[in-house]
């Protein structure tokens, strides 16, 4: 019941960050009737997660095109939405593919949904990802190595794009942090741009798969501009016009 109380009063914290360019402790403490030390904790909690920087006498929330926020604020948004991405992408898995996963919340699900395919090969980069198929009876899995990073629990970097020229890929799935017309597939983090754009010339075809809150969003670094995108999977909540100027765009855009 804590738990759950800490996590309603830190979702309630960054609604009000996000109306309020620098959130007072004194304020948040009236609002929610709870001491500064709480609300301090939460603070610590939150930053770690990536999601704001703490001031004095308060806090603000990181909205910068670098800002990447941890895997536990990313699995508990949209989760319904993620979940019928997540089936729709496995639906694309045929029996003798061999397929990448990327790392991230989505990624995840999808690989529960791949945990009874047989006759799949799945190579992944996610410790999570890897975990949730370690158990299965299923597919065959090829652990991808790299430098750990903690904010996408997972490995990226020099050492996994080495290891993936190895191999061709029928799908790659890739998440994202934001994609855009203009800009196309950007992440906020270097690493993970360079070894996504590496990952993209070992597939035969690329499918993101990404919920309406990424998409019309810009982040540091461009990864690929969208002509070199194959699929966009994504929820039925796009805004109709930037749905359409997608759709106009790439060569196959799934709403589910």
């Amino acid at each position: 019941m804590k738990a759950g109380k800490a996590a309603e009063r830190r979702q309630r914290i960054l609604s009000y960050l996000e109306r309020t360019p620098v959130g007072s402790t004194a304020e948040l403490c009236e609002k929610l009737q709870v001491s500064a030390m709480t609300i301090h904790r939460d603070f610590q909690v939150m930053a770690a997660q990536g999601l704001i920087t703490i001031v004095r006498g308060g806090a603000v929330r990181n909205h910068g095109t670098a800002a990447l926020y941890g895997l536990q604020v990313r699995q508990m948004s949209m989760p319904l939405e993620k979940r019928r991405i997540a089936r729709t992408c496995a639906g694309l898995v045929q029996e003798g593919m061999t397929v990448y996963l990327d790392c991230g919340s989505t990624m995840e699900l999808i690989a529960r949904e791949l945990r009874s395919r047989r006759g799949i090969t799945v190579l992944t980069a996610s410790l999570d990802g890897a975990q949730m198929l370690s158990g299965a009876d299923g597919p065959c899995l090829i652990m991808v190595p790299g430098v750990y990073q903690a904010a996408i629990r997972g490995f990226s970097g020099q050492m996994t794009t080495d290891f993936m020229e190895r191999f061709q890929v029928d799908l790659a799935f890739l998440g994202a942090n934001a994609l855009d017309i203009s800009c196309g597939l950007t992440s906020p983090d270097y690493t993970d741009a360079e070894t996504k754009r590496r990952l993209i010339r070992q597939a035969r075809r690329v499918v993101v798969a990404a919920d309406h809150t990424k998409l019309g969003c810009q982040c540091f670094e461009r990864i690929a501009c969208l002509s070199e995108l194959d699929v966009l999977v994504t929820d039925t909540d796009v805004a109709p016009e930037l749905l359409s100027s997608l759709r106009q765009e790439l060569k196959e855009v799934i709403c589910c």
